[in-house]
């Protein structure tokens, strides 16, 4: 307890500290409790994301092998990949809070789904056009495509940007929404690519 004297009080000012003190031991108390829960959450977390990419490597390895609708294999790869991640997050939450359930997420996200619509409207609309650029296979990996002037071989296409190799060889990334709502030219390329960039 800390005594405070004023020239303009006769009596002194008591102030407790007490509680203050109680309320760092419990909330100390509650992190060493959580402690072992945040390192098993972690350690679910970077399992699900290694098991996430194995799953997309082999979703892709195997369309590969087909010669046709490989877009649609690299899709199913992505979803793969994103479930397993969403699997993963659910259940790391899980281990920290045992509590937590599936509807209570489902309750936040309906409250707060006009709030993340605006935030993530560029990212959504980009993976909307992702996906439907890799079911309708307007171009596939090893095309030679040119967009808004911007022009390269397809390296790959992901659920948010296609990602294009010039023929100077450098790597632009192009987000999907862009490739959806612009002419996009499939061809042969119109300026000569480097032999030294090619041959590699």
């Amino acid at each position: 307890m800390i005594v405070l004297t004023s020239p303009s009080l006769e009596a002194p000012v008591k102030v407790d500290l007490s509680n203050a003190w109680k309320s760092r031991d419990r909330m100390l108390d509650a992190a060493i409790t959580l402690l072992p829960n945040l390192i098993l959450a972690l350690l679910i977390l970077v399992i699900f994301l290694i098991v996430a990419g194995i799953a997309k490597s082999l979703v892709r390895k195997v369309s590969q092998r087909r010669k046709q609708h490989r877009n649609l294999g690299l899709l199913l790869g992505q979803l793969a990949h994103l479930s397993v991640i969403v699997i993963g997050i659910l259940t790391a939450i899980s281990a920290v809070a045992p509590s937590f359930h599936t509807a209570d997420l489902i309750k936040m996200l309906g409250i707060g789904s006009v709030a993340i619509g605006f935030a993530f409207q560029n990212i959504l609309q980009n993976f909307l056009a992702g996906i439907l650029i890799l079911m309708q296979e307007p171009f596939e990996i090893g095309d030679w495509i040119n967009i808004t002037g911007l022009e390269g071989r397809v390296e790959d296409i992901q659920t948010r940007a296609t990602i294009v190799s010039t023929s100077k060889g450098q790597r632009i990334v192009i987000p999907n929404a862009v490739i959806f709502t612009n002419p996009v030219v499939v061809g042969k390329p119109t300026v000569a690519p480097d032999p030294a960039h090619s041959s590699q």
